[in-house]
C-alpha cells in the first residue's frame, strides 16, 4: 500500500478528528478479519470487531462516538456518520492515484487461468498486482487493489459473479482499462432469476471497461455473439478459430504435457505451445497473449513466457493412481462448461485406454439443476467414456440421462460413500486407464484425493 497521511485523507472520509494528530502516516488499512494488524493501520471499525490494544498506534474510523472510550489514548479516533461509505469514498480514492493498465477477467471458465498466464507473461519485465487463485470476490479483491503502489506497473484482476451488479460494481473501484470475457455457459444460476440474467451480468462488462479501453471477446463463443456490443464505445479484439479473430488460433493438437497451435496475427504465423491439456487453454492462452500485446509484449515473447507457465492447481492436473493408474485432478471447481473441457480431455488423452469419469454435484444451479446434471449426461456418453461413477443427489441425473441414451448400466455406479469408490476403482483400473475425477472447491474432497492416488 502506498503511504498516505491522515491529514490528505480527512476530506476524503468527511470525517471529524476526535483524537489524535492528522500527520499521522497509514501504510495499511483492516476492514475484515483476515486483513493484518500493524502500528500504522486505519481501522473501519464496526460493531463486534476485535482490535487489539496493545498497538503503538493506529487510526479507528467509527460512527460511534463512545468509541473514544474503547481504545488506549494513543490511538486516534475518526468520527465518521456511516463507515461502510468512508470505507467506499477511501477505496475510491486510492485508486484514483495511480494510472496503471487494469485487466479485468471474467467468463464462466478460464478466469484464474487467463489470469495467470496473462501475469506469468507480464512479470519478467513487470511489477504485476494479481488475484490469489480463484480468490475474486469483491472483499478480497479489495485486498489486492489495496497492494498497487508507486513501483506497481499493471494490476491482473479476476471479476467473478454471484449475483447481478458484481461486475460493476468491482470496476467501480478498480477501473479496469482491459476487459477479458472468456466464456458465457452456465454457473452460479442460483443467483440469477434466469439464464439471460446471467448473460446480462456477463454483459455489464461492457460497461464497466474505460470507454477508451479495450475488450477482448471470444469470437467462437455462442453466448458471447449475444452481447450488446453497442454498449461499449472503445477497442473490440477478438480471438477464436473463427475466420474474422483478429488472433486466429489453427492445427490445435495434444502434444506430451500440453498443446501446440498456430496463431495468426496481422499475417504473421506464430508456432506456439502451451502446458495443460485441452483446447479451452489453448483459449486461454490466445486471451494471454493478446492482452499483453496490448501492453507491449510481443507475440514471440509472450509465446516463450507460456512455455514455461506452470498449470494451476488441481486445473486437470495430472497424478498416478490406483494400480498405476493415471489420474486427471480437476477438483478446484466444477459447472457445465468445465465439465465439458475436462471430459473431452479425458477422451483424447484415454484413446485406447479405459476411461472412468467420477463427477460430483455441480452448486448454485437453482432451478436449472436437474436439466444441466442431465446435459453433462449426454456429454458422457457422447464422448464414449467406459465409466460413469457420480457423487451427491444432484449428480446421480447424470447418470438418469447417460442410462436413457444407452450407456451400459452395469458400468454406471451412484457413488454413496469412499470406501464404495476405492473398491470399484481397485477392481477396474489398470495402468492403462485414465480416471478423471471433477468436482468443486465447496465441498473438500482432498482426503478422497489421496485414497484414490492411493496415498490414504
Amino acid at each position: 500500500m502506498k503511504n498516505s497521511s491522515l491529514m490528505k485523507l480527512m476530506p476524503v472520509l468527511n470525517g471529524a478528528l476526535l483524537r489524535g494528530k492528522e500527520d499521522f502516516i497509514v501504510d495499511h488499512v483492516y476492514h475484515k478479519k483476515q486483513d493484518k494488524f500493524t502500528n500504522n493501520t486505519l481501522v473501519f471499525y464496526r460493531k463486534n470487531m476485535k482490535i487489539p490494544l496493545n498497538l503503538k498506534s493506529c487510526v479507528i474510523v467509527t460512527s460511534n462516538k463512545k468509541a473514544i472510550d474503547q481504545f488506549p489514548t494513543t490511538y486516534t479516533i475518526v468520527y465518521v456518520k456511516k463507515v461502510w461509505l468512508a470505507y467506499r469514498r477511501f477505496i475510491t480514492y486510492y485508486r484514483q492515484q495511480f494510472n496503471l493498465p487494469v485487466i479485468g477477467v471474467t467468463g464462466t471458465c478460464g478466469k484464474t487461468t487467463t489470469k495467470e498466464m496473462i501475469a506469468h507473461i507480464l512479470s519478467f519485465k513487470m511489477n504485476i498486482v494479481k488475484t490469489v487463485l480463484s480468490q475474486n470476490g469483491l472483499s478480497n479483491n479489495i485486498k489486492y487493489l489495496l497492494q498497487i503502489n508507486d513501483r506497481t506497473d499493471a494490476a491482473v484482476i479476476e471479476m467473478g459473479v454471484s449475483s447481478t451488479g458484481h461486475i460493476r460494481q468491482t470496476a467501480r473501484y478498480f477501473k479496469p482499462t482491459i476487459g477479458i470475457i472468456t466464456t458465457i455457459g452456465t454457473d452460479h444460476l442460483q443467483g440469477f432469476t434466469d439464464h439471460d440474467a446471467y448473460l446480462k451480468e456477463k454483459e455489464s462488462m461492457l460497461l464497466a471497461v474505460n470507454k477508451k479501453g479495450t475488450i477482448i471477446l471470444n469470437a467462437d463463443d455462442e453466448n458471447t455473439k449475444k452481447l450488446n456490443k453497442r454498449k461499449f464505445k472503445g477497442t473490440f479484439i477478438y480471438i477464436g478459430e473463427a475466420e474474422h479473430s483478429d488472433f486466429q488460433f489453427v492445427n490445435v493438437r495434444y502434444h506430451e504435457n500440453g498443446m501446440r497451435f498456430v496463431l495468426r496475427y496481422r499475417g504473421q504465423v506464430y508456432f506456439g505451445f502451451v502446458p495443460g491439456f485441452g483446447k479451452h487453454n489453448v483459449y486461454n492462452a490466445i486471451f494471454a497473449i493478446a492482452a499483453a500485446n496490448l501492453l507491449g509484449i510481443s507475440i514471440n515473447t509472450s509465446i516463450k513466457r507460456l512455455e514455461t507457465f506452470q498449470p494451476v492447481k488441481r486445473h486437470l492436473q495430472l497424478h498416478t493412481g490406483i494400480n498405476g493408474s493415471t489420474i486427471i485432478d480437476d477438483t478446484w471447481n466444477t459447472n457445465p462448461t468445465s465439465i465439458q473441457a475436462a471430459i473431452e480431455v479425458l477422451a483424447e488423452l484415454s484413446k485406447g485406454k479405459k476411461s472412468i469419469a467420477i463427477l460430483g454435484d455441480i452448486e448454485e444451479l437453482g432451478q436449472y439443476s436437474i436439466i444441466e446434471h442431465q446435459k453433462v449426461g449426454e456429454i458422457v456418453w457422447k464422448h464414449k467414456i467406459d465409466y460413469l461413477m457420480t457423487i451427491g443427489d444432484q449428480a446421480n441425473e447424470i447418470t438418469v440421462k447417460a442410462k436413457e441414451l444407452g450407456m451400459n448400466s452395469s458400468n454406471i455406479f451412484p457413488i454413496v460413500s469412499d470406501a464404495q469408490l476405492v473398491k470399484l476403482l481397485k477392481q477396474l483400473a489398470t495402468k492403462n486407464t485414465i480416471i478423471l475425477v471433477k468436482t468443486s472447491m465447496r465441498k473438500s474432497y482432498r482426503d478422497l484425493m489421496l485414497k484414490i492416488k492411493g496415498q490414504k
